[in-house]
């Protein structure tokens, strides 16, 4: 044999083994996990980090030097954990089997929704390989520590939640025999909640339909008004505003300690009074004054923090297409909702979730909370 024709042969051996190589890298990380879960170890949910220490998360951030100024970092440095939260129960989580209604610990949590009340965030997780119901995390907001799980109804993906603080409710975003809806819990009912006496799901006081919407991917509350959107791949998407007309029924009020029956169709909760072009994979939005804020993430491409003149809105339709941004900062990839509190913009990331940390570019497992000061003088 030639040297040429080994060389080539050579050649030819190294393609077909990257090829193959390539081909089981995205087989297990596109397909294997997220299908299945890894062997649990606990037996309730995690309340440690899932990847990264704090160091280790601050040098991600810091690559981000456009968002994260000189400013911005002093101030972090002084705060507690430098301002962020870790995210409970990417490693386990303490749930339901959703087809035997059973205990059971699912290991693929992957987080969606947040919301900050007065004391506390609840984080919204849907699990990956669907075989568990869905659940609400909460942290307490001065120390940063887990205090439980809130185990849903369902499987809702729970793209979002809401903090209603006018009638001191939870939305959270769920569908309704296909169509885009939103459920509600009391605050009352989340306090109450424990697994541990109840061995049972939290039933959602009420569910309503969403008009105009696909589907109910991310929500905000503000001022009277449910902001709700979906998340669309490549196309463009729309985000409307409801004018909430809330009164809890009294019949489900008085019966909810016993409420454990399909949830009925309340039609008309809230007609949409406006609507708004926005990007494709938009994953949280926040009203806050004259802002409007959108975060928009997909894949391990970096996410983006894109900010709006709120003036913009006062007709009933409009756009917040990249044209009309004042300004947009790159951050980690894969973020999902934001939201802002008591001078505070809140950041959540799923990219610790078991589906996306095997490969763990720029990994955030923790919730990211900065002075919103900060980031309003990075508009200049």
């Amino acid at each position: 044999m030639k040297p040429q024709e080994a060389k080539g042969v050579t050649w030819k051996n190294l393609l077909i083994a990257a090829v193959l190589l390539i081909g089981c890298v995205v087989f297990y990380f596109g397909v294997y996990r997220k299908a299945n879960e890894p062997v649990a170890v606990l037996d309730r949910t995690n309340a440690a980090p899932a990847v990264h220490t704090l160091s280790e998360v601050t040098e991600i951030l810091m690559q981000y030097d456009d968002f994260f100024t000189e400013e911005m970092v002093e101030h972090l440095s002084l705060e507690q954990n430098f301002g962020t939260y870790i995210i409970p129960g990417l490693k386990s989580t303490r749930t339901v089997n959703s087809k035997t209604g059973q205990s059971d610990i699912c290991t693929s949590m992957t987080p969606q929704g947040m919301d900050v009340t007065e004391d506390s965030i609840f984080v919204s997780a849907y699990c990956h390989t669907k075989k568990h119901n869905s659940v609400l995390y909460q942290i307490d907001k001065k120390s940063g520590r887990f205090v439980k799980e809130i185990i849903m109804p369902n499987r809702t993906h729970a793209g979002g939640i809401a903090y209603d603080n006018l009638n001191q409710v939870l939305w959270v975003s769920d569908m309704l025999n296909g169509e885009a809806a939103v459920s509600l819990y009391t605050m009352e009912a989340l306090e109450n909640y424990q697994y541990d006496k109840t061995k049972k799901p939290l039933p959602f006081l009420e569910t309503h339909v969403l008009e105009g919407l696909a589907r109910n991917s991310f929500m905000a509350f503000r001022g009277g008004s449910l902001y709700a959107g979906y998340f669309s791949l490549s196309g463009d998407s729309i985000i409307n505003r409801y004018s909430v007309d809330f009164e809890i029924n009294e019949q489900n009020k008085e019966e909810y300690e016993e409420l454990n029956r399909e949830r009925e169709l309340f039609s008309n909760v809230a007609i949409d009074q406006e609507w708004a072009d926005i990007l494709s994979q938009v994953q949280g939005l926040e009203v806050f004054g004259n802002y409007l804020f959108l975060s928009q993430s997909y894949g391990f491409s970096d996410s983006k923090l894109r900010i709006y003149e709120r003036s913009v809105i006062e007709s009933e339709k409009y756009s917040l297409k990249k044209k009309e941004e004042i300004k947009s900062f790159s951050l980690p990839n894969r973020m999902e909702q934001i939201c802002i509190q008591d001078g505070r913009l809140y950041m959540l990331f799923e990219s610790g979730a078991y589906v996306y940390r095997g490969i763990p570019v720029n990994c955030v497992d923790r919730i990211i909370s900065v002075d919103l000061k900060d980031v309003l003088k990075n508009l200049d």
